[in-house]
């Protein structure tokens, strides 16, 4: 690899706590869609809506490493390592699919606010807990030190730019909030570190706040208060 003299290698630690952002978020959704009561439109819309930016962000997050992350891995990484990349390829193509699943089901229901639409979409949230859950962990134990050995930081600074690059700037700022809500100060130091400089110091009280309401208004129009 090709690195500037002295280059720093990439600390990719910040990965953890966007993932437990992943898992919680992703992980209330069924409960969360359930909760809304039948024929609840504004409800409905709201949560849908939510549902709908989740698959956003970690389909931003996923093309994001597709783009930057797997093809410095191949080509970095020693021969043995390329199965477990095409792993991470299979595990995107099946979470995707289940995306795809989940944002047709999100926007007929938005659009219904009836109780089969509801359960339909629910049951899909659950389902693409399992495979998501697997992904992260195998991501966090192998890919991450893979990273951290062979790609710079700069490079990797560039793959959280494109991420956040990908979605609308308010929801970046609440994609901030998220991932702060419940960080403890190593994860929020190493979040400062990866994201641009304006982004944190103009974006993080403004982006933990419209956090904060989000979830309020969540709580507020679903049955589900364990948010």
């Amino acid at each position: 690899m090709h690195t500037e003299k002295n280059e720093k290698m990439a600390d990719s630690r910040d990965m953890i706590g966007a993932h437990d952002a992943m898992r919680r978020e992703f992980g209330a959704l069924p409960a969360l869609i359930a909760g809304v009561p039948a024929g609840d439109v504004r409800g409905t819309s709201f949560v849908a809506d939510h549902v709908l930016m989740m698959i956003d962000f970690l389909h931003a997050h996923h093309t994001s490493e597709d783009d930057h992350v797997w093809p410095r891995l191949r080509e970095r990484c020693p021969d043995d390592v390329a199965p477990l990349i095409t792993t991470m390829d299979q595990q995107h193509a099946a979470i995707d699919d289940e995306l795809q699943s989940l944002s047709a089901g999100g926007r007929r229901w938005r659009d219904s606010a009836t109780v089969s639409d509801r359960e339909a979409v629910a049951a899909v949230a659950e389902r693409l807990l399992p495979g998501l859950y697997e992904h992260l962990a195998l991501e966090e134990e192998r890919i991450l030190p893979l990273i951290d050995r062979h790609l710079t930081q700069r490079e990797w600074k560039a793959t959280v730019e494109a991420s956040l690059g990908k979605v609308r700037f308010s929801q970046r700022l609440l994609m901030l909030g998220m991932a702060l809500h419940g960080a403890g100060e190593e994860q929020a130091d190493l979040l400062r570190a990866a994201v641009p400089a304006v982004v944190w110091h103009a974006g993080r009280p403004i982006g933990t706040r419209l956090y904060r309401t989000h979830r309020e208004r969540l709580a507020s129009v679903s049955r589900n208060r364990d948010l």
